[in-house]
């Protein structure tokens, strides 16, 4: 007995070492604040659950003949929730970026910022294997996520625009499937930002309820596997 228990402990013990714990990115449950405009705009929002304690959300119009709104939200009626809503005939994106501060700006005004206007998160993702982003109440399958990380020179990975399934889902990005999009591949030791952009081509609406990064879903499953053996083997004992 002492034999397989020693076993089933260093089996367990192995798995363990490979799973690593999420990291909050954002929940949406701090940080109340909204913006609806019809041309391109930022607002930059303290938000104490967020990673880095802020929240920047940046709007982008292509075509915008009905000058409609694009609208985003989180309020404390419905934490828990960012709200994302583009007006009929509107051809835009909504981004919502954690890279701490904006510094040598205003919090908010038109246009957008550059990535080297935040303070910066200092964030080791090497123990994660990607990015998380849970939604709901997508109405339109060509809605499509991006997802991007950056480092302190500047380097950025990214997913391309990818279609997200209507309705309610969750979207995985593994940190192997990310192309490098700017500068030699970004070191995610020293990761200063991480940004989400919904792409809103036919006015679509879209509520984002949670962003991780976060282990290997496979290494989480075997993991619990473990712990369910280890319950057994107790049980038996």
């Amino acid at each position: 007995m002492r034999i397989r228990t020693g076993l089933l402990v260093f089996v367990l013990g192995a798995v363990a070492t490979t799973a690593h714990a999420t990291i909050l990115i954002d929940d949406f449950t701090s940080g109340f604040n909204s913006g609806s405009t019809t041309t391109g705009f930022y607002y930059d929002t303290a938000a104490g659950a967020a990673i880095g304690g802020h929240r920047y959300i940046d709007h982008r119009f292509f075509l915008n003949p009905l000058l409609r709104p694009i609208s985003t939200e989180v309020n404390a009626a419905t934490p828990g929730n960012l709200f994302i809503e583009a007006g009929s005939g509107v051809d835009g994106q909504a981004f919502a970026v954690w890279a701490g501060r904006v510094v040598g700006a205003p919090n908010s005004g038109p246009g957008g910022l550059g990535r080297n206007q935040f303070d910066g998160l200092d964030l080791d993702l090497t123990g994660e294997a990607g990015i998380r982003v849970d939604y709901i109440n997508n109405d339109q399958s060509n809605t499509r996520l991006y997802i991007e990380v950056w480092d302190s020179n500047f380097n950025v990975n990214s997913v391309l625009f990818t279609p997200l399934a209507a309705g309610n889902g969750s979207f995985f990005a593994n940190f192997s499937s990310f192309v490098v999009f700017q500068g030699t591949g970004v070191n995610y030791a020293d990761i200063q930002g991480i940004a989400i952009g919904l792409d809103l081509p036919t006015g679509n609406d879209i509520t984002i309820t949670n962003v991780s990064a976060v282990p290997e879903p496979a290494t989480m499953v075997a993991l619990g596997l473990g712990l369910a053996a280890l319950a057994r083997r107790k049980r038996k004992a």
